[in-house]
């Protein structure tokens, strides 16, 4: 299988991670640059995103969830997810954690739109805002509390590492002391360190 991804990417680290925490070893990363919309990606997925995951079979897999509830279905225990029956607050969990994922990617994006003149102060604070809110709500949940890897727990340190890398001028730590704590004793485990954002 192949994996299209870059290094930078929350989305793509996400399953990056769970690649390395799975054990899975016969996964290619390729890497792209979905801005420069590449045959290679576009054949695979029209919407030039990544990640994206071509099975064995030449069957392309994409958006971050879908791949992660696939590989952890297919070569995992079915664990990350909860399993069946389905742990309703553990799914609410991770699509907190990935809204504030994408809340995080986009606020880069706004930065990135300061170089054309138009970046918006509007969008930048309504983003700013989203991450801090959903992790001052963080000091709330269990997800912190839990010494085991599910998927919210893999998404919240993916987040947390992309905030630092890409928003290191966020005092996120002032609002959420726990989370912090907790983050410093999670992203050293081997799969977060092998994939920390580049």
């Amino acid at each position: 299988m192949k994996l299209l991804c870059s290094l930078a990417s929350p989305y793509a680290r996400c399953v990056r991670t769970l690649i390395r925490y799975l054990g899975i070893n016969d996964i290619e990363e390729v890497l792209v640059n979905p801005m420069e919309n590449t045959a290679q990606l576009l054949d695979v997925n029209p919407l030039g995103q990544i990640p994206c995951l071509i099975t064995n079979d030449g069957v392309p897999i994409f958006d971050s969830e879908v791949i992660m509830r696939y590989l952890d279905t297919e070569l995992g225990a079915q664990e990350m997810f909860g399993g069946q029956p389905y742990n309703w607050v553990l799914q609410c969990q991770y699509s907190m954690i990935k809204g504030l994922i994408d809340s995080a990617v986009k606020l880069r994006q706004e930065q990135m739109r300061e170089e054309e003149g138009v970046r918006s102060a509007f969008w930048t604070s309504r983003f700013e805002q989203a991450l801090l809110r959903g992790l001052m709500q963080m000091e709330h949940q269990s997800v912190i509390t839990q010494t085991t890897i599910q998927a919210p727990q893999l998404a919240l340190i993916c987040l947390l590492d992309y905030v630092d890398f890409r928003h290191p001028e966020l005092d996120w730590r002032k609002v959420a002391p726990a989370t912090a704590i907790w983050f410093s004793e999670m992203r050293d485990l081997p799969a977060f360190v092998e994939t920390r954002p580049q």
